[in-house]
């Protein structure tokens, strides 16, 4: 089924993601893949796309390899691991097949190589829409629209909205960590909360004692010293 027949049997549109630091080539797959059903954006780097991903969900990403900053196989390890359910497409010039393993074991489903062949990423991203679901976690699930952090065998626990989006940063960091400093930014973006600063090691460690509490959970975040805060373990998030 083409993807644009696809996309109009769909109730929602089809969310995707272009990570690519040339502008006329992202400017290209973006008008390429945007359609009736389909929404689009582009993301320069990893940063752009946590940026674009705390405003709308995504259901599948192209990712270039070579990126500045955080390269592209960082960025398909922690999306695999944050969303398991999202569709990783890498997009690259690298065509060796030590690079393909490796974008493999980085959890991409589909290693294409540049120069872009435009009905095959069509056929690619068609596939991935058909057959996205929800990999089984066995671990904690962030449910962003119910606010709650839940267990795989269905327990939950209500959060606030400031320690659900303070779980999501870190859910969605590098190696599941951030420095104080980047995270306050995050939180408050806006920097109109000078507060929040001095609260938030009461605010981790209220939320430490609710985990343990509702989901016989043990020290789910730490603090690296000279650092921040960072995961004990893998959460994912449904958005």
């Amino acid at each position: 089924m083409p993807l644009t027949e696809l996309a109009a049997h769909t109730d929602h549109p089809l969310e995707v993601v272009v990570v690519e630091d040339h502008d006329l080539v992202r400017d290209e797959l973006v008008d390429f893949l945007n359609r009736p059903g389909i929404r689009v954006r582009g993301a320069e780097d990893g940063e752009v796309l946590d940026a674009l991903l705390r405003q709308r969900h995504a259901d599948i990403l192209v990712v270039d390899l070579n990126l500045p900053g955080e390269d592209g196989l960082s960025i398909c390890q922690r999306m695999r691991e944050a969303f398991p359910e999202i569709g990783l497409v890498m997009l690259t010039a690298r065509v060796m097949p030590a690079d393909k393993t490796a974008g493999y074991q980085s959890g991409a489903d589909v290693y294409l190589t540049k120069p872009a062949n435009v009905d095959e990423l069509e056929a690619v991203v068609a596939n991935l829409s058909r057959r996205i679901r929800r990999r089984v976690s066995n671990g904690l699930q962030l449910d962003v629209p119910r606010q709650q952090l839940a267990l795989a065998g269905g327990v939950a626990v209500g959060l606030s909205l400031l320690e659900m989006r303070l779980l999501y940063e870190l859910a969605l960091a590098p190696e599941r960590k951030l420095s104080t400093a980047l995270l306050l930014q995050r939180l408050d973006a806006r920097g109109d909360n000078p507060a929040l600063r001095d609260n938030l090691p009461v605010t981790i460690s209220r939320l430490r004692r609710k985990l343990a509490s509702g989901l016989g959970q043990g020290e789910v975040i730490k603090a690296v010293r000279g650092l921040g805060y960072q995961l004990t373990q893998a959460i994912t998030v449904r958005a």
